[in-house]
């Protein structure tokens, strides 16, 4: 076109090689497959795990006659992070091509996946055309459930940890054959055998055991001092994650399992019960509750366990402490709640405070937050002891290893008869 000044020849040129291209463009158009006719489908655990990778998978399924090529971006919740976006394709006539992606919940709680944006390249590379695949679909995050399929893994090749299983005899109460022995004056004639007896020439006693059940209440304190972050999850977070794998294993060792979310007033609740029916209740449970930034009424909350607790229990309880003015109301209440029932206390430390406490300082403000962080692990263990000194059990431990110090703390008190 800048040369049809020196002749016309070349504004016929610009004009043919333009007519040219957009004849081709509009085949190109009209040869390129639709985006809302390619067959896309997204796999993902109906149970998605927060704080943990969770596996998404998308199918696309070229039904058309000639090679699919585009790119695709899946539209996965904003608290979701992901390791890729976008993918490209290249899906020969007739084939099918996956593409995984892993996805990392923050929060827990009922979420969406989009719709998928597709964009679809012509043959000859003259057009693409885009549009949203409609692929909606519910993303529900619950605590982390792949603990307790490691749990399972565990089990199966014999390598759990098997304390909490200590039979204890109840008299006139057991159904559990246990040995045969000699008859004692003292013994039952009722539990004579007969059969032993008459095969023997001697009188035989039968033993019976059965197997100490227990109630476990967990208490889940969701206020404000529970909402601070402790690595890319909130101090709830963790507590809910070990609360979940603890209901896991008291109830399959046959424990009633209750469970109370409370902040300045009871948030969830759900009645102690046996059963696989009664954890899968308790998952959907620990999956509602949410943190909050209200003060914890501890008082109330325990008022409405002795209220609704019939018999003597193991508490469970996850909370924080920070000294002993602060963590006033929750001593006092605790040790109430001690007097009935026997209450293990589950706290979160935090390793930046012990190694700021314990950090050298090279200048003056380093110093001042190292004697800042001293007096608060200090005051922390004070009010600790006060704790330990009225009867409840506690441990206070790092997130990480939260889980397994509860769950072996749980077994220690069970095998106890506690």
């Amino acid at each position: 076109m800048a040369l049809s000044f020196i002749s016309p020849v070349f504004a016929f040129i610009a004009a043919l090689v333009v007519v040219t291209a957009l004849v081709l463009a509009a085949l190109d158009a009209r040869a390129t497959p639709r985006p809302k006719d390619v067959a896309i489908k997204r796999e993902a655990d109906p149970q998605l795990s927060i704080g943990v990778n969770n596996r998404v998978t998308l199918r696309i399924r070229n039904t058309f006659g000639r090679e699919l090529r585009g790119m695709l971006a899946d539209d996965v919740p904003p608290s979701f992070q992901v390791d890729q976006r976008r993918f490209a394709l290249a899906i020969a006539p007739g084939a099918e091509q996956e593409l995984v992606y892993s996805a990392r919940p923050r929060y827990r709680g009922t979420f969406q996946f989009g719709n998928v944006d597709l964009r679809v390249r012509g043959p000859l590379d003259l057009v693409e055309l885009q549009d949203r695949v409609p692929t909606t679909a519910p993303a529900n995050v619950y605590p982390d459930l792949h603990e307790i399929r490691r749990y399972e893994v565990t089990l199966r090749r014999g390598l759990a940890y098997d304390a909490g299983q200590r039979r204890a005899r109840i008299p006139g109460a057991g159904t559990i054959f246990e040995r045969l022995r000699e008859y004692v004056p003292d013994d039952d004639p009722r539990s004579i055998s007969w059969t032993a007896t008459a095969r023997r020439g001697r009188p035989i006693t039968v033993e019976y055991e059965t197997e100490r059940q227990q109630r476990v209440q967990i208490l889940l304190d969701a206020g404000r001092m529970m909402s601070s972050t402790l690595g890319s999850l909130t101090k709830l977070d963790h507590a809910v994650n070990t609360a979940l794998m603890l209901s896991y294993v008291a109830i399959a060792k046959g424990d009633e399992v209750g469970m109370l979310g409370f902040a300045d007033e009871v948030r969830r609740y759900a009645p102690p019960r046996r059963g696989r029916r009664q954890f899968l209740r308790l998952t959907e449970e620990l999956r509602r509750i949410e943190v909050t930034t209200t003060e914890s009424d501890y008082r109330a909350a325990f008022e409405f366990l002795r209220a609704r607790a019939g018999r003597r229990s193991l508490v469970v309880l996850f909370t924080d402490l920070v000294d002993e003015e602060a963590s006033r109301a929750l001593v006092g209440a605790v040790t109430r709640l001690a007097g009935h029932n026997l209450v293990l206390c589950c706290l979160l430390a935090d390793p930046q405070l012990q190694e700021t406490a314990t950090r050298i300082p090279d200048t003056t403000t380093a110093l001042f937050e190292r004697v800042v962080a001293q007096e608060v692990r200090d005051a922390r263990a004070r009010a600790l002891a006060t704790l330990r000194r009225r009867g409840v059990h506690a441990i206070d431990v790092p997130a990480e290893r939260l889980t397994v110090a509860t769950i072996q703390r749980y077994l220690e008190l069970k095998k106890r008869l506690l």
